[in-house]
């Protein structure tokens, strides 16, 4: 190779090459960031329904824990077996709820009798998100009276 061929080889990057290289790169990672933010709002969305899962969960458990005969129904929120459709009466004054990191969540429950010695029990747990948007869980079980 002669010697010009080397120092050809040499030049380096121009600023030009460089600017549309970070452009790029930019670009790139803009992107990701984004899709970090989609995940940390999923991850939270998670953790909402995990915890108002375990105070439903914490509900069944305290009915399961009780006689059979003394079973009933929550104290307010429920007509008809299934919860109002005004909320309002579920988050009424009178009603308990749990506090987690900002987020209320109330439960109520709904107890049937299936059969002389067997009730089914349904409990909701209720939330709303940073948007104001109302959710819910629902978990079924049966306590029966066992003689």
């Amino acid at each position: 190779m002669s010697a010009r061929n080397i120092a050809a080889s040499r030049d380096g990057f121009s600023l030009l090459e460089v600017l549309i290289a970070m452009s790029i790169l930019a670009v790139g990672l803009l992107g990701l960031a984004l899709f970090q933010i989609t995940a940390i709002k999923g991850n939270a969305s998670a953790n909402d329904t995990g915890l108002a899962t375990n105070y439903a969960q914490d509900q069944i458990e305290i009915l399961h824990a009780m006689p059979f005969d003394n079973v009933a129904t929550s104290p307010a929120g429920i007509t008809g077996g299934l919860p109002d459709s005004s909320i309002q009466s579920i988050t009424a004054p009178g009603q308990t709820w749990l506090s987690k990191k900002g987020v209320r969540f109330y439960r109520v429950w709904s107890v049937a009798n299936a059969t002389a010695n067997l009730k089914t029990i349904r409990v909701w747990a209720y939330w709303w998100d940073d948007q104001n948007r109302p959710h819910n869980v629902q978990l079924v079980t049966q306590k029966g009276n066992v003689l």
